[in-house]
């Protein structure tokens, strides 16, 4: 089988991330019936269609999605999505349990959704630097030490009453325990996402793998000058420069907004233009850097959709968006 398309798409937030991977998840259920499937450690999927999402009630939806922004302990979780796992909730004595259950595959070797008959074709993460923050924060939480102690401990107290069965109330004494994250803690979490998590997801039997982050400023390692290298946000110390290496495609999102007065009301009204750079273009401030960017077209390929889109990006509306990039290739894998 052959390997899955790797995406990525970058961008400060209310750049329209989200909302590209639904347009992705419908355009690719229109082309081949399959669905996709959502791991998200951001705060929530709102700027995609709710019919599009799987659910108790909506069953026929087309995208699964997992929100694991509070889980605890996500590391073999995770891990396991980039083999084809997916959670399964189950209650116990003790309450709401999570449990993964390993990949189905069909006849083909076509990934199985969680009904065990239609086909996963896509698997989508957002995103890069929520997901690792998502397991920074489990280092914090369970007080690891990793080469170094954990280190800002401290304990906050607050006193609880408590309804007790015979009616009456006591009051309890409860503490928490919070730290800060030592270095060793990011540049582990840092490895585990660009080293293993991104490269294994690419080996998903799906068409392509998509991945979102947003956007960061980091130190070149040469040099040593911070904010001097421009890019995808991971944790902690930005590593900008090396995470677009691992994406067989990456593209930084933007947002142009524009003023006119309105002719009736003489209102100024905006106007905003959604852009997908596919060539590396300058920072509108710090206009002496560059945002990466990459496609792995061949030559002739390349040039053909620089000539179709002269500036450097293709224009994201309502008629266009990251969809028409993914059956660009296409049209390409089938020579057109």
């Amino acid at each position: 089988m052959q390997r899955a398309q790797t995406f990525l798409l970058y961008s400060e937030t209310d750049c329209g991330k989200t909302a590209q991977l639904g347009r992705l998840a419908k355009w690719h259920w229109d082309q081949t019936g399959e669905i996709s499937r959502l791991v998200s450690a951001d705060s929530g999927w709102d700027s995609i269609s709710p019919d599009l999402i799987v659910s108790p009630d909506n069953p026929e939806g087309i995208i699964e999605a997992w929100n694991v922004q509070s889980l605890n302990n996500p590391w073999n979780p995770i891990d396991a999505t980039t083999r084809g796992g997916w959670p399964k909730v189950t209650r116990t004595d003790e309450g709401l349990a999570l449990k993964m259950i390993p990949p189905k595959v069909n006849a083909e070797g076509k990934l199985l959704a969680s009904d065990g008959k239609r086909v996963v074709g896509q698997m989508f993460y957002e995103g890069i630097s929520t997901l690792g923050n998502t397991a920074l924060f489990d280092h914090i939480r369970n007080q690891r030490a990793l080469g170094q102690d954990v280190v800002g401990k401290f304990t906050s107290d607050a006193k609880y009453e408590i309804d007790l069965p015979n009616g009456q109330v006591k009051e309890e004494n409860r503490s928490i325990t919070l730290a800060k994250a030592a270095p060793s803690h990011y540049g582990q979490v840092q490895d585990w996402i660009l080293l293993d998590i991104v490269p294994k997801s690419g080996r998903l039997p799906v068409a392509r793998v998509v991945w979102t982050g947003h956007e960061a400023k980091g130190t070149d390692e040469i040099s040593g000058i911070q904010n001097s290298v421009l890019g995808p946000a991971t944790v902690g110390k930005a590593t900008v420069d090396k995470t677009i290496q691992k994406f067989g495609h990456a593209f930084h999102l933007t947002v142009a907004t524009s003023w006119a007065k309105d002719a009736k009301t003489g209102a100024n009204v905006a106007t905003r233009e959604f852009r997908a750079w596919f060539v590396k273009h300058p920072d509108e401030v710090l206009t002496k850097m560059s945002w990466p960017t990459k496609v792995s077209l061949p030559l002739d390929r390349s040039a053909e959709l620089l000539r179709m889109f002269p500036g450097g990006y293709i224009p994201l509306d309502a008629n266009r968006g990251i969809e028409w990039y993914a059956g660009f290739l296409q049209d390409h894998k089938s020579g057109k």
